[in-house]
């Protein structure tokens, strides 16, 4: 009896087909753990620059103490308004939220290039007022000492980075309107 030992041609390929599907399902995995990765990158950055806008917005509101303008239509709102310290607004240019200080007398934002980036990839921005019962106040009509809170959102989209739009809101109970 002569028996050859070894693999015949059929189960050198059926192997070799069993290998290559492996190595592509974990390949795959590989690949896709690495998106889920750099998207949860990309929303905790999102998340921080918003949280650090959202801080400094509500530093900066709970201290007004006169609103000098405010345009509240999309694609651009801003407030101008008077802090303890100086006339200074905050504004949307574009995809950025800028603020801008040391406005003089300025009841409006004629340029705003000039301006210092608060946060970027923001694709709306809204600023709504309100009463203490909860009602809108309304600028140019109601008092500055009825204004009892400010609600702020902001809506960040990173499109390119496989994040969708997310959006931040806030509540800021400025405290230098009220006698």
């Amino acid at each position: 009896m002569n028996r050859e030992s070894g693999f015949t041609l059929i189960e050198l390929i059926a192997s070799l087909v069993i290998f290559a599907l492996m190595f592509t399902l974990a390949g795959m995995g590989i690949v896709m753990a690495a998106k889920g990765y750099v998207i949860t990158k990309e929303s905790a950055h999102m998340a921080q620059k918003a949280q650090l806008a959202m801080a400094r917005i509500n530093r900066e509101l709970m201290e007004i103490t006169t609103i000098a303008a405010r345009v509240d239509t999309q694609p651009n709102p801003y407030i101008i308004y008077d802090h303890i310290d100086s006339r200074k607004a905050i504004a949307k240019d574009g995809s950025t939220i800028k603020m801008f200080f040391n406005l003089g007398a300025a009841v409006t934002l004629s340029d705003l290039s000039v301006g210092d980036i608060l946060i970027d990839d923001v694709t709306q921005f809204t600023l709504t007022y309100y009463k203490s019962d909860s009602t809108l106040w309304v600028f140019g009509t109601d008092d500055i000492k009825e204004l009892s809170s400010v609600g702020v959102e902001i809506v960040m989209s990173r499109e390119d980075s496989g994040v969708g739009d997310k959006t931040f809101q806030t509540t800021v109970r400025p405290r230098n309107t009220r006698n």
